[in-house]
Parts: C-alpha cells; structure tokens; sequence
C-alpha cells in the first residue's frame, strides 16, 4: 500500500509538471498575436500624436521667439540680409536681389562674393535660448564663410519636427560647383514671403499679386525685394501691416528637409526660398503650380540643386518621396531659389503658425483661396478663416 501510494504521487507529480500542449501553445501564440495587432495601430496613432504635438510645440515657440523680436524692433525679421552691392549682375537685368545661390552654382568670385548673410531664424537665436550660436555668428561675413560654420551646421532641436526622417542630413551647398564642405544642418519652419505671382509690379503691366522692388534697375541699383508675405529680402513687416488680423495670418509654414545632398529644402541657418522661407505657394489664376500644402505638381518648387537631383535618383524617386521640384532647365530657365509651398510628413497636412502665436493644422485639401488668403498680409473682402 504505501509502495502503490508512493508511486501514485509520483505519478500525479509527473503529470502536473509536464508543460504545456503543442495545442495550448499555438492558441496562446494566436492570443498574443492578436492583441499585438490590436495593439499595435494604437501605439504607432499615439506615438504619431506625440510627434504631430512636438512640432506644434516647436511652433508656439516660434512664436513666443518671434513677439519677443517684435517687442524690441517693433517689426518682424526680415527673411534674409542680402549683402553686398545694389543690383543683381548675375541676373543681367532681369532677375531681382535673393534668388541667385553664387556659392551652390559656383559663380561666386573674389569681387562677388556670397550675398547671403543672416536669415530670420539666426537673427530669432537670442530668443530661442540659443545665445550661445548667436554669439558665434559673424554678422561681417556670409552664411558660408568658414566663421560660420558652428552656426550653419548646428542642429537645432527646436526647429525639427520629429516626423521627419530627414532633417538629420546635411546640405552640401557648394557639391555642384564641385566641393563638399559648405554644409547646413537640417530645419522644418519657413517664413512666409507671400503666396503671390513671380512677376514685378514695378517692371510688369497688370502684374497681380506679384513682388515688389525698391528700384526698377535690377542690374545695379535693386537692393529690396518684398511680396505679400511676412518679410522680405531686406524688408521688414509688422503686426500693424497685417491687414486681416494677425489670427489670420499664416507667419510661418511647416516645410520638409531635403531627401539629397543636393536639396536645399529646410535648410534652417539658409535665406533662400525653400531652405528657410516659402514663397508663391497660393493658387494663382487658375494654375495649380504650387497651389496649397503638399502640392505634388512636379513645378511645385523652383530650387537650386533639383536640375542634378533628377539627373542622379530621377524625378519618380523624387514624386514617390512626395518632394518634388522643377527642372528648370528643361525650359532654358537659369537655376534659381524661387518657389516652394508648405511640406510635411504628417498624414494629410501641415501645421503653420499665425501671427498672434497660435499653432494651427491645415488639411491639404484647404480651399486654395482660403491657403491664398491666408498668407497675405491683404486678404480678399470675403476672406473666412478656418482656424
């Protein structure tokens, strides 16, 4: 009895302690699997909002940095200091101050030098607890100068937006004149210079919407250039000139960084259009180049850099990464920065800051005339704002 008793415990041991069933295993295998894909869209949609809540963050704080400018100025900052002498010989009398990048085409020469000095976002440094990166910027020289490369190559955390994958890549400004080393760290904000035609009032009849110059003589007295938008070249803008309210003024837009070497897009220390400042990006007489966030019209951006982007990865690759741009070539048309819209990686839009300091998200199916009146300083009479 206690020999049979002995094993029968044995047994009921061997029998409590033999694991789990290939049955039981594939059922609890199916379990896990199922929460995790029930889990899964709901952790990717909360890191996703956390992303989308960082640049909006970013933003506010732009703002913050940008009432804090005005408060001392009593003006907004311009887009850029253009340096240098009156006048644009390199456009030969046709193309006005701002849109000409002499380092990235290699036609900067010992008596004409780099033009661009410090854009909107060095000049915002102070205020973004960057005191540090502004106290190394040398106002006496251009952006691409060797005692700016501290300022030109720093990452900035408040200027990128989580979302994008590619704003810790580098600009190589001057690869296609055939160097490598002027290189500019990534950004995703751009002030808006006006969403209006590429056409000057003073030198074109009828021209809507378009830009404004100080002196008609662009070859060597044009020192100012200005459209519709929140600066200039060389020009200033205030609340006071923001006709429809400043809570209805788009100051600043969402960009992407660039997705090549070559692409100058978001590059935050660079005044040019694209790299640090948008520019006719409204839908204009029915014409959809350019026309609203996201815009994927293959004219949709005219940068510097895009004609050798094609060239080397193809304008598909370009379409599938949703950044498009213009080959300006194609058309006998010099390589100029001088258009780019609003750009994100979010799902279906982008956010922009007002005027007052407000963060705001902007579907990409935004009324085109809405988006136009947006980023005028004088919108239409029937201007609604959608925030």
């Amino acid at each position: 009895m206690g020999s049979n008793g002995e094993r029968y415990v044995c047994q009921n041991r061997r029998s409590r302690s033999r694991g789990f069933s290939l049955i039981e295993m594939l059922v609890a295998t199916a379990i896990v699997a199922l929460l995790a894909a029930l889990i899964l869209p709901a952790v990717q949609s909360s890191r996703a909002a956390a992303r989308r809540t960082a640049c909006l963050n970013n933003l506010r704080q732009l703002g913050l940095a940008l009432h804090a400018y005005h408060e001392l100025h009593h003006l907004f900052p311009p887009g850029v200091i253009w340096g240098g002498p009156p006048g644009e010989p390199q456009g030969m009398g046709q193309l006005p101050i701002g849109l000409i990048d002499r380092v990235a085409l290699g036609t900067a020469t010992p008596t004409d030098l780099d033009r661009v000095q410090a854009n909107w976002l060095v000049m915002l440094l102070p205020n973004l607890d960057q005191g540090a990166l502004w106290n190394a910027f040398d106002s006496s020289h251009p952006i691409s100068h060797l005692k700016n490369e501290i300022v030109r190559t720093t990452s900035v955390p408040l200027l990128m937006c989580p979302e994008d994958g590619f704003n810790r890549d580098f600009y190589v400004r001057d690869q296609l004149s055939g160097g490598s080393t002027n290189l500019y760290a990534r950004g995703n904000y751009a002030l808006n210079l006006g969403p209006g035609r590429g056409c000057v009032h003073e030198l074109e009849a009828g021209c809507q919407d378009g830009f404004h110059v100080d002196d008609p003589d662009l070859l060597t007295k044009n020192s100012v250039l200005w459209g519709g938008g929140a600066a200039g070249v060389n020009r200033s803008f205030g609340v006071k000139d923001l006709l429809g309210g400043a809570s209805n003024f788009v100051i600043v837009d969402e960009i992407r960084a660039g997705v090549h070497p070559l692409d100058p897009r978001g590059s935050w220390a660079l005044g040019f259009v694209g790299a640090s400042m948008t520019v006719r990006h409204g839908m204009i007489h029915g014409r959809e180049d350019a026309g609203g966030p996201n815009n994927q019209n293959r004219s949709s951006d005219d940068i510097v850099g895009c004609v050798d982007m094609i060239a080397q990865i193809g304008q598909g690759a370009l379409q599938s990464l949703r950044m498009p741009c213009r080959d300006q070539r194609t058309i006998g048309e010099p390589q100029l920065n001088s258009q780019a819209t609003a750009r994100s990686q979010h799902d279906g839009g982008v956010h922009v800051l007002a005027a007052d300091g407000a963060a705001h998200f902007i579907s990409d199916t935004v009324n085109p005339d809405i988006w136009f009146s947006l980023h005028s300083r004088e919108p239409g009479s029937s201007f609604e704002s959608p925030f």
